[in-house]
């Protein structure tokens, strides 16, 4: 869980600068952006505070490389399905 918390703090810290940008160019105050940016800081606090690793450029780098190895899932796909019971009978529901 603190693996995608801390990418989706990444995520939105670079998604912020992107909108501030445009916000600047358009002549607008950045308010989105500073929100996206302060949802950001708030993930980030969260998942230093749950992960045991020290937080740093190496946590980005492993946890996205989980990601992409598929040691961790964003949804409930095959990785986060359980296991097939292999005891159960392989009968109708009543067990026949």
């Amino acid at each position: 869980m603190s693996d995608i918390l801390l990418l989706a703090g990444v995520a939105l810290g670079a998604l912020s600068v992107i909108m501030a940008i445009f916000s600047v160019l358009r002549t607008e105050p950045p308010r989105g952006a500073a929100l996206t940016l302060v949802l950001a800081i708030a993930l980030l606090i969260v998942s230093a505070w749950t992960d045991s690793r020290p937080f740093g450029i190496t946590a980005i780098r492993e946890s996205g490389q989980r990601l992409i190895d598929g040691e961790i899932s964003l949804g409930a796909g095959p990785a986060g399905a359980p296991a097939p019971d292999a005891a159960a009978p392989a009968g109708d529901a009543l067990g026949q």
